[in-house]
């Protein structure tokens, strides 16, 4: 796969993921915005999935040779968390809303272990993950600082909502920082996809 098509399905999945993020609000799940979310916003999520593996793989090839294994080990730990999250996760929130009963719930109330353990790990990897490729990102001068920046604070903010709760505070800040990390991911697709080359920064 070229460099221009996988930063395409780059762009593409990140802006999926951004329009979840905000479906979120729009059509909530069945117990509110606290519980698991609604079908079409957990299949978004998913489809944005499968375009963000096979786009991730640009951010790293544009530079490859500024960011080194370590670079190559941000993204593929971006690539496990975005298996995680939008994969394994909405897929568990599907079945749970779709066929209640089929996802067991040993605490009764609250979110499935199946639930609970892919976002724990998603949301940590995300954030090593998105420091790592951040700081090369940066130091690489490859892609505009800017990018670099917002792909290394989004998943650090996002770690620290959890001190927010999981009130409609705590749901409004998640999903701002995500869209916020995924619009990181969609601006580096855009800039190799609309200029056949990251944007140098200045």
């Amino acid at each position: 796969m070229s460099v221009r098509l996988s930063s395409q399905f780059l762009l593409v999945g990140a802006i999926g993921a951004i329009l979840s993020s905000l479906l979120i609000f729009l059509i909530p799940g069945p117990d509110g915005l606290g519980g698991p979310g609604s079908i079409p916003t957990n299949v978004v999520f998913v489809i944005s999935g499968f375009f963000l593996l096979a786009g991730l793989p640009a951010l790293y090839r544009v530079q490859a040779k500024q960011v080194g294994i370590l670079g190559l080990a941000g993204v593929v730990l971006l690539w496990v968390a975005t298996v995680l999250l939008l994969l394994v996760l909405s897929g568990v929130q599907i079945l749970d809303v779709a066929v209640p009963g089929s996802i067991p719930h040993p605490g009764g109330e609250g979110p499935p272990p199946l639930a609970i353990i892919p976002m724990i790990l998603g949301v940590v990897l995300t954030l090593i993950g998105g420091v790592i490729m951040g700081i090369t990102t940066i130091r690489a001068h490859v892609f505009a600082a800017a990018i670099g920046w917002v792909i290394l604070i989004s998943p650090v903010l996002l770690l620290l909502t959890a001190l927010a709760g999981n009130g409609l505070l705590g749901v409004i800040l998640t999903s701002a920082c995500l869209a916020l990390f995924y619009a990181g991911l969609a601006w580096a697709g855009a800039a190799i996809s609309f200029h056949g080359k990251a944007t140098q920064a200045s």
